[in-house]
């Protein structure tokens, strides 16, 4: 079993509060700002629909690696969608689009079947309530 701490931070005044967490970086968050927060800071939201994006990252990396697959490059981008609900705000989607660079036809072909790995083994996006929907396009490296 693994655990994660972390300690926020509010005081009275102030639109952001601080997270902590031993050894690292602190960081502001705030509402967003649709819900009167300051834009230029991260909120909950963001951090969630990040956390998805890049626990399916360093998950396919463990794939990526165990499958001995010639990556190249990767980028993606993710949107969430929060809506009312019957039972409240809640996120209805997240979805995210990669690039890949892989330096063959049959790693392109491998990197499907690591996503599906990752997809199926990311524990941030197990422990929602949706799934992520992930849409891959790779490319050959020019050689």
């Amino acid at each position: 079993m693994w655990k994660y701490r972390t300690q926020l931070e509010w005081k009275p005044g102030s639109e952001e509060a601080v997270s902590r967490c031993e050894g690292k970086p602190d960081w502001s968050i705030s509402a967003p700002p649709e819900f009167g927060g300051n834009a230029a800071l991260w909120s909950p939201e963001d951090a969630l629909v990040s956390a998805v994006e890049s626990c399916l990252l360093l998950t396919m990396l463990f794939f990526v690696d165990k499958m001995k697959i010639g990556l190249h490059a990767y980028r993606s981008e993710s949107e969430g969608k929060m809506e009312k609900t019957p039972g409240g705000l809640r996120f209805t989607s997240i979805d995210i689009s990669i690039s890949a660079v892989v330096a063959t036809e049959e790693d392109g072909v491998k990197m499907q079947q690591a996503l599906g790995r990752a997809e199926a083994a990311c524990p941030v996006a197990q422990a929602l309530n949706i799934s992520p929907s992930v849409k891959l396009q790779t490319e050959i490296a020019p050689g």
